[in-house]
């Protein structure tokens, strides 16, 4: 080895030895003509009795599982080729005593051993024995898992199947899903957890690998990585809670809901959790503006940032693309993947009202002219109508079936009509197809009412189909 000189051996007995083992990190080098090395240039390695002029053995893990240097200390036993622990010294140096040096510079070795990828290397210490394996950055790891085959494959999380219908309408599949509803207090002692999920599996149609219904708290991580370990997908999805960041709840209900720990804020960070744990290519998350402009969201998108994801945010509204509701929501899309990613150009709104549209749903839509809370809501100006001059629907609501002062209903002269199933599907821009028959009426308009508008939804899932289909062109 050039440039190196060979020492005496060092002493280590004033040093404290770990009785098990110490670990780094190290930066593989780059020489000339693409070639790679790497140098442990350590003070734990004659800890570890690697100390000058040893002789050491390379030997590779496997394919990209990295390599093991270890002691020979049997040279009649020893392989036909070893190598020697080198050491330098730094006279005017006090911080490295003990530093001796070993060099990785086969590059047969190295190609086997390490990806070409592989930037950094995790290096384990233990008693005549150096284990140097590849770190693979998570956006590799990523990348990695984006294949043709499963392009269209969504893992998703929090959903009750409006928004994978229609993705299955868009040609993706759907490979694993994480849905339970959380117990809420006018339940009482009834039990809901399983409608989202049944609704999801009711409605699907290319079938699905993985259905957890399980709390998003207090999933286990690992349960869902090993899940995706063997059957790899591109997308994950998901809608966290909305609830607590909505304007439609007010300030000491969102207070009171921290205090008792019924409030869903914290979710975000089960969210990173399950991102951390299946290493999606893709990421796409739907929820109010309020959750967006919070510092919770900005938090969680710098972690995404720094774990390889470009990010992508749009507020949209849905009278942009085509839409009947004015539900605006907020659509992040991040990407690990290499190329160019965009959402659709806004389109001109309509300008003709939406009353001829809905007119053929009035046979079906229940007269509520009579009910207390409907005219308080409109002598208190809450309550949002849809008339014959209107150009859009307001935005329907998850307590939409409780029929509360801010309920969405038609006015029609001096009548008022509670929205049918199908009409609110129509202006929510949801398949008439979708099925809520397997669920109570009021957990089918919750559904309904905490879902996605369809003709702002499509251009995302359009806009993130097409992101992929680029990437595996290139």
């Amino acid at each position: 080895m050039e440039n190196l000189e060979v020492m005496e051996k060092p002493l280590v007995q004033a040093f404290s030895i770990p009785s098990k083992q110490a670990t780094k990190q190290l930066r593989i080098k780059s020489c000339s003509n693409n070639n790679r090395k790497i140098v442990v240039s350590s003070n734990w390695l004659p800890l570890f009795d690697f100390n000058p002029k040893d002789k050491v053995v390379e030997k590779s893990l496997g394919t990209g599982k990295g390599i093991v240097i270890e002691r020979v200390y049997d040279m009649f036993d020893a392989p036909l080729k070893t190598k020697q622990v080198y050491s330098r010294e730094y006279k005017s140096r006090r911080n490295s005593p003990l530093e001796v040096l070993l060099e990785v510079a086969s590059q047969k070795l190295i190609q086997n051993a390490f990806p070409s990828t592989c930037k950094t290397v995790h290096v384990q210490f233990t008693q005549g024995k150096i284990v140097i394996r590849p770190i693979t950055t998570f956006q590799e790891k990523a990348i990695k898992q984006a294949s043709f085959k499963t392009r269209h494959a969504v893992f998703a999380a929090r959903s009750s199947g409006v928004d994978l219908y229609a993705m299955e309408n868009q040609g993706f599949s759907i490979h694993s899903l994480v849905e339970f509803r959380p117990k809420e207090k006018r339940d009482k002692k009834r039990d809901f957890s399983e409608t989202g999920a049944i609704t999801a599996l009711r409605n699907l149609r290319s079938g699905i690998r993985n259905l957890f219904n399980e709390d998003i708290n207090h999933i286990d991580m690992q349960q869902l990585s090993d899940s995706v370990a063997e059957s790899p997908f591109t997308t994950f999805v998901c809608s966290p809670q909305c609830d607590d960041w909505s304007p439609v709840k007010g300030g000491q209900l969102k207070a009171n809901a921290v205090e008792d720990l019924s409030t869903t804020i914290d979710m975000t960070f089960d969210i990173l959790r399950i991102v951390e744990a299946i290493t999606p290519p893709v990421i796409q998350l739907e929820n109010v503006v309020g959750w967006y402009n919070s510092d919770l969201y900005r938090a969680f998108a710098v972690r995404l940032r720094r774990l390889g994801y470009t990010e992508n945010l749009i507020f949209g509204d849905p009278r942009d693309y085509g839409g009947l509701t004015s539900r605006k929501r907020g659509y992040a899309v991040f990407s690990c993947l290499p190329a160019e990613f965009s959402f659709e150009t806004p389109k001109p709104r309509r300008s003709v009202p939406i009353w001829e549209e809905i007119k053929s749903f009035l046979p079906e839509c229940r007269d509520i002219t009579q009910s207390k809370s409907i005219n308080d809501g409109a002598a208190c100006g809450r309550l949002r109508t849809i008339k014959e001059s209107s150009l859009c629907s307001p935005t329907f609501l998850k307590s939409q079936s409780r029929m509360a002062k801010d309920t969405v209903c038609v006015h029609d002269k001096d009548r008022y009509y509670f929205p049918s199933e199908n009409l609110q599907k129509h202006l929510m821009g949801i398949d008439m197809d979708f099925k809520l028959d397997c669920v109570r009426k009021d957990i089918g308009y919750e559904i309904l009412g905490q879902s996605i508008d369809g003709a702002l939804h499509y251009m995302v899932i359009r806009s993130i189909k097409k992101h992929i289909d680029d990437y595996f062109q290139d």
